[in-house]
């Protein structure tokens, strides 16, 4: 016998079939709408010859000799003592368990959205807030009525500039919450960490995954069929009265509140391509055939590499881009999504397939690509006009070459518009013009690079002293095993390499940049920037692709002392 408003009734169904059939049993069953009608109902079930009761009720019910036949089930301990088989958790002891998952990873303004049959969510909510220390708002929950309720007034009373993440009493609730984030362009989990008591199998679906706390339901009906048999077949009385703990299931919408931590807003304007990276002894020359060792597809692209080694570092990154409408943009749009990028500025082409790199990588891990630009042709001055509202509060923008002029021109132009400050990677270029010189603040070369676009001069220094004097406010030449040169106005000092083993060379440009505009975005001086650049790029090109890669801020930080003394570099304030 079920209550017909149980929250977990189709589950509860499910698996008490199963269990029973296991044991060669089978279940009838009948709803209530409250307490008042069990009696009339445990009368209906005996009338149709049952061996024993499962109740759903915090009453102890007393009819002929099934009280020795009757296995009970609650969601509250709230459950009188004659039940002497009972078997229940605790709604609170779930929003205990949410609250202090979130506080543990650093929340301390955490909204909370019941429909009021779930008012002990929000008692384990409040009792854990108030036990760690943590003030709670009134505006931060909300026990509606109703989902209809939730839908017009919890969302947007919960949701303030305030809170950093957010427990959601139900999937439904849950739904409604990212229904509301997408229509305001609120990022999960960098914005907004979100938290649903009961998992589902939607919630595995929805975006990269909501995480849950997953109720004991199977449990306790797996305890309950295997009880209840033993009363029928033993014919012994038995009392036991026992509480299942919920549990925390992990996926990707909660990490630390990014307010705590991200500097400010870094966008990237490029490529995005599926690589296929070809293992060879040697790079093949002209009319040779070589035998691959191994091929990898990993995903890829400049722009794409860039932005998702700035969201693996906690930066604030968005990207605009564009990629085909198939498996590859797909498979593009899920790694930037999952890696904490902001896709406001990504559209999908239904005509062009997304853009693809051929990469040879021989056995010192040096590479040649080839590049199919795909459907990052369609990136256009219309795009970047669509989404400039992005560059009004950015601070950095990282281009590189791979797109066209005419798009590097007009964002560059844009950027001095918005006091937004430039990183350019050239590649795949013979000349720049002056124009497009003069506004870069960090022009970021590699030595072929810097020898291809400057003819003057015999050393790196005196080919960096050339851009310097075209406008470039700072010139770093990446110089793979050796490190890297800096000239500025203030600088011309050579940086030595990590001393890391490099596998495949590909990725280690974007890593180097993306780590600069990270780190130069959180305040950090440049010498800083550039000891953490250096170590990234080391640590990306230790195995092969990139994306994948690409360390995180927890991996790189490791490295900290290392760098500061390596490179004699004074720290500033955090």
């Amino acid at each position: 016998m079920l209550k017909r408003n149980n929250p977990n009734r189709d589950n509860i169904i499910s698996y008490m079939e199963k269990f029973a059939k296991e044991k060669e049993y089978y279940i009838i069953l009948d709803y209530v709408n409250d307490e008042k009608e069990i009696l009339e109902s445990i009368k209906k079930l005996v009338g149709k010859r049952v061996s024993g009761l499962i109740i759903d009720s915090k009453q102890n019910i007393h009819y002929k000799n099934f009280d020795k036949l009757s296995v009970y089930i609650n969601g509250t301990k709230n459950f009188e003592e004659k039940e002497k088989v009972c078997f229940y958790y605790r709604l609170s002891a779930a929003g205990k368990l949410a609250t202090e998952t979130l506080i543990n990873y650093g929340h301390r303004k955490i909204a909370c959205i019941i429909e009021e049959k779930d008012n002990s969510i929000l008692e384990g909510y409040k009792t854990t807030m108030q036990k760690m220390g943590n003030d709670i708002d009134p505006l931060w929950t909300y026990k509606g009525k109703n989902i209809e309720d939730v839908k017009q007034y919890a969302i947007q009373q919960c949701l303030n500039e305030e809170v950093t993440a957010v427990i959601c009493g139900s999937k439904e609730i849950a739904l409604c919450v990212y229904k509301f984030v997408k229509k305001t362009g609120i990022n999960v989990p960098d914005d907004l960490s979100i938290l649903v008591i009961g998992d589902d199998e939607l919630l595995s679906l929805l975006d990269n995954g909501v995480s849950a706390i997953e109720l004991p339901i199977v449990d306790i009906c797996k305890e309950s069929v295997t009880s209840l048999i033993d009363l029928i077949e033993k014919r012994e009385e038995k009392e036991l009265n026992k509480e299942f703990k919920p549990k925390l299931i992990e996926r990707y919408s909660i990490k630390e509140p990014s307010q705590n931590k991200q500097g400010e807003k870094i966008i990237v304007v490029g490529s995005l391509n599926m690589d296929t990276t070809i293992e060879v002894s040697r790079v093949p020359i002209n009319g040779e055939t070589q035998l691959a060792e191994s091929i990898r597809k990993f995903p890829g692209g400049k722009g794409a590499n860039q932005a998702v080694g700035a969201g693996k570092l906690d930066g604030n990154v968005y990207i605009i881009g564009c990629v085909g409408n198939d498996i590859s943009g797909k498979q593009l749009y899920h790694s930037l999504n999952e890696n904490h990028v902001h896709m406001d500025g990504i559209i999908f082409d239904s005509v062009l397939s997304s853009g693809k790199a051929y990469i040879n990588i021989d056995k010192n891990g040096e590479s040649t690509i080839v590049v199919y630009p795909g459907a990052n042709k369609k990136l256009n001055i219309a795009h970047i006009n669509q989404y400039k509202y992005l560059f009004k509060d950015a601070k950095y923008c990282l281009l590189s070459m791979e797109t066209s002029k005419e798009i590097i021109e007009y964002t560059i132009n844009l950027c001095k518009r918005y006091n937004v400050q430039v990183l350019l990677k050239p590649s795949a270029i013979d000349k720049i013009c002056d124009d497009i010189l003069k506004n870069i603040d960090y022009f970021i070369p590699n030595e072929k690079e810097l020898n291809q676009l400057v003819n003057t001069g015999e050393s790196i220094e005196e080919k960096s002293e050339v851009l310097l004097k075209k406008g470039v406010k700072n010139i770093i030449v990446t110089l793979g095993k050796k490190g890297c040169f800096l000239c500025n106005g203030e600088y011309k000092e050579y940086f030595e390499a990590s001393g890391f083993q490099a596998i495949d060379t590909t990725g280690g440009a974007d890593s180097f940049i993306s780590t600069l505009a990270v780190y130069l975005s959180e305040g950090k001086n440049l010498l800083e920037a550039i000891g953490y650049a250096i170590y990234a790029s080391g640590l990306t090109v230790t195995r092969y692709g990139v994306q994948p890669v690409l360390p995180d801020r927890k991996l790189l930080e490791l490295y900290r002392d290392e760098i500061y003394s390596k490179y004699n570099i004074l720290k500033s304030e955090d």
